[in-house]
């Protein structure tokens, strides 16, 4: 936007007093005398306005002759539209400060100026979110969104892909000794992290040996013996037991490279991938591509994640994210992303997929449930029961009935039971996800109909994890979501194993069960095999009534085509490393 296009809108603020969408007869002084300028420099402020088609002005020759003047917007239009062409330029502070500092006003309009623009020659995409980020480092339980950024911003030595097939990342060759359970990583020369400090055998090796003592990676590298530095540019880890899939293990989220001093003083974050952090604050997420990034530089120059309330709360399984391209304000919004998201309309521009995971209700161990108590609960709460409850309450659902915990694994079958005397009241223990919050309303109130009264207990995100960690989570019933990364079998391998909710949910001699039967899984099974073994143990949990799985949900990613290479990632977001534009 022109800078005398924004000086102009204060002289037809002033103006606006008078009158707008109608007919107005007045001289030109009048004019001049409300803009507070001569009347020849009034003329030509109209004149300005005419043109860029604020106002029509029809003058009349002659002293104190009445000319006709029709002003088309109201100052509040006016200023939201100049505001919004502000925000697709970059200037946001001028943006608000247009409109007074509105945060309301300022959050509608970056909603509908997100996409993708280019500016100075650089492309920049700019989305909306319902929430702030937690920190965004490797070692800290996660959430889906989270984890996808955190594939942006670090690489691990490997990548291991949805069928279990491993390639390179910072480590560009691999070696596994079957006789001595040694594993040996080659890393690719000059490589660096984003504050310019150099990633070596050394810092590889002293990340994992801190990791190893790091709480929640304890079970996962437990056959870890050591790490030893070969070379500047080959790392090796000795196991104490075969584990032919190690590679896949370390393409996890969680094993991302970071410098170790990281893991104890996080003041600025320095990852390894394709973008860094610029900002991270409660109203944004600034990323900047990272241009000694190993591999093919991202294609996007910068992508800004703006925080924005939604102005009601999500329905059930609605999570919006929204990349509106910045158009004309009177055309109708062409692009948007919705993650598990709105009913919308199939074209050539939508992608929708069913997450690798689902909504699941654990029993609590602490609780002691009997198995006939568990099997009732099982009975009454199924996906089909809660669905109806949340229709009913006008809940929007984007997802399908869960039967076992992935999608594709076999639906258990169970023979019903007679009614069951239940506990006259029962606990739930949900951590602020909205999903899961009506989940556990829609338990409650088919519980009440049963004649148990139910108390829900909310959590943060970080206080569920932390009191599960410290088996302090101690209601009878407890509403978690399992989600998967790229690395679909060792992220479902990762969380059967060393997922501290469900472990905290289980009797001692069930965890240690299900963890004898992982290792053995690992010990034997190469990772293309994991998910074809984990299916009957978790098939089998289920038919204990260990735990219930509920919905999984469907991920809709909607655009049209103005954007080029959006396709939609294993958490929902868009590819942004390859989203380009033709302009």
């Amino acid at each position: 936007m022109s800078k005398s296009k924004s000086k102009l809108i204060l002289y037809y603020l002033r103006i606006a007093k008078f009158g707008v969408r109608k007919e107005i007869l007045i001289t030109l002084h009048d004019v001049a005398e409300a803009m507070f300028t001569s009347t020849r420099h009034s003329r030509t402020l109209l004149k300005e306005m005419q043109s860029v088609g604020w106002l029509e002005w029809a003058p009349k020759v002659g002293r104190n002759q009445r000319s006709m003047l029709h002003l088309k917007y109201r100052p509040d239009e006016l200023t939201a539209d100049l505001a919004k062409m502000m925000i697709s330029e970059g200037k946001y502070e001028k943006a608000l400060a247009l409109i007074d500092n509105d945060q309301t006003l300022f959050g509608q309009l970056l909603q509908n100026t997100s996409g993708a623009t280019r500016r100075e020659g650089q492309l920049h995409v700019q989305l909306t979110y319902r929430r702030p980020f937690s920190q965004l480092l490797p070692h800290i339980p996660q959430r889906n969104s989270e984890r996808f950024l955190l594939r942006q911003i670090y690489c691990c030595l490997t990548k291991c892909d949805e069928n279990g097939i491993v390639t390179p990342q910072l480590a560009h060759h691999w070696t596994y000794n079957e006789e001595r359970y040694h594993w040996r990583f080659y890393l690719r020369p000059q490589l660096s992290f984003h504050d310019g400090s150099v990633i070596s055998a050394k810092v590889i090796a002293e990340l994992f040996t801190q990791l190893k003592d790091w709480p929640g990676y304890q079970k996962e590298l437990a056959h870890m013996e050591s790490t030893s530095v070969i070379n500047p540019h080959c790392v090796e880890f000795q196991l104490n037991q075969p584990d032919p899939g190690f590679a896949g293990l370390i393409a996890d989220t969680r094993y991302s490279i970071q410098p170790v001093s990281q893991l104890f003083t996080p003041t600025v974050i320095v990852g390894s991938g394709a973008f860094q952090v610029q900002e991270h604050s409660d109203k944004r997420l600034q990323l900047q591509a990272f241009d000694n990034y190993y591999g093919c530089r991202a294609l996007t120059d910068t992508v800004t994640v703006w925080q924005v309330s939604p102005q009601k709360d999500d329905s059930f399984c609605t999570t919006t994210l929204q990349a509106d391209i910045a158009q004309d304000k009177r055309s109708v919004c062409s692009h948007y992303l919705s993650i598990n998201g709105e009913n919308i309309e199939a074209d050539n521009g939508q992608q929708t997929r069913i997450e690798d995971g689902c909504l699941l209700m654990l029993f609590n161990h602490q609780a002691d449930l009997p198995i006939l108590q568990r099997k009732y609960l099982s009975q009454i709460l199924t996906t089909e029961e809660i669905m109806a409850y949340l229709i009913n309450a006008k809940n929007q659902i984007e997802a399908i009935p869960a039967h076992n915990l992935l999608p594709t694994w076999i639906k258990p079958f169970g023979i019903p039971i007679t009614q069951q005397p239940l506990p006259e009241k029962l606990t739930i223990a949900v951590f602020k996800h909205q999903a899961l919050m009506d989940c556990s309303e829609a338990i409650k109130e088919i519980l009440n109909h049963a004649g148990v009264k139910c108390q829900i207990n909310l959590y943060s995100f970080g206080d569920f994890h932390d009191k599960a960690g410290a088996n302090r989570l101690n209601e009878d019933l407890i509403l978690t979501s399992l989600n998967l990364d790229d690395n679909r079998p060792t992220s479902a391998f990762r969380w059967l194993l060393s997922n501290p909710v469900l472990h905290q949910s289980l009797t001692p001699e069930n965890s240690k069960w299900l963890s004898k039967e992982l290792i053995n899984i690992r010990h034997k099974s190469p990772l293309t095999e994991y998910l074809r073994e984990l299916e009957p143990i978790a098939t089998a949990m289920i038919s204990e009534n260990w735990l219930l799985p509920l919905f999984h949900h469907r991920q809709t990613l909607h655009f049209e085509g103005i954007l080029k290479g959006v396709s939609i990632t294993a958490w929902g977001w868009p590819s942004i490393q390859e989203i380009w534009s033709e302009d």
